[in-house]
């Protein structure tokens, strides 16, 4: 194998390792550096809590989670992962204390619309997610909202959560053409398979054969 292959080979595969790779979006981002109240958003408080489902097709490990959001004083709000049993699975649990909620991340509004995001470190199998982001719990407090002037992509599912109302999808409200667009993200790295390992361990192992 010659040097040009091998480093080809070892970029491919360590392309698949960033941290930073997108492994998730709802929505590509619209216009940041807004006010709230100057942009259509959806509430993300203690009492509301906002998400989408998405489908994970190959082992990750996760980075960050975060989107688009809103907030006039800056408070922390949280994001949250949640296994689903499938494509129209809810969280189990309103206050998130189920076995189904895998791990969550802090994160501070913005003052003016931006995205904000926070870090968490889990490793995913294929299988239905929820990401979900709110206020309350795990030690915040924020007053803030998820914008809605972004532009959704592949048709996502938005989820939504009222104490007293327990979980819905946001599709199902009577103005549901008014909560789209939220952009909500996962970033994080593909996992390798272990045969793709194998290869590139094998192929490192190899003498480069220089040209005579």
């Amino acid at each position: 194998m010659n040097r040009f292959s091998l480093v080809l080979l070892f970029s491919l595969f360590a392309g698949d390792l960033r941290a930073d790779t997108i492994l998730f979006e709802s929505a590509t981002l619209g216009q940041t550096g807004l006010e709230q109240f100057s942009v259509p958003a959806t509430n993300v408080t203690p009492n509301v809590f906002t998400g989408v489902r998405f489908e994970l097709t190959q082992p990750v490990r996760t980075s960050q989670v975060g989107g688009h959001f809103v907030g006039r004083d800056g408070g922390d709000f949280f994001g949250a992962v949640v296994a689903l049993d499938d494509a129209s699975d809810f969280p189990d649990s309103g206050d998130l204390t189920s076995s189904d909620v895998l791990g969550h991340a802090e994160l501070t509004f913005p003052t003016l619309s931006d995205e904000v995001f926070g870090d968490l470190d889990l490793t995913l199998q294929p299988g239905f997610y929820a990401l979900v982001f709110g206020s309350g719990l795990f030690n915040t407090n924020g007053d803030g909202a998820a914008t809605r002037n972004n532009t959704d992509s592949s048709n996502p599912i938005y989820i939504g959560y009222q104490p007293g109302a327990d979980w819905f999808n946001l599709s199902d409200l009577s103005d549901a053409i008014l909560f789209v667009d939220h952009r909500f993200v996962v970033k994080g790295a593909i996992v390798p398979e272990p045969s793709t390992i194998v290869l590139v361990l094998v192929a490192l192992s190899l003498p480069i054969i220089r040209p005579r």
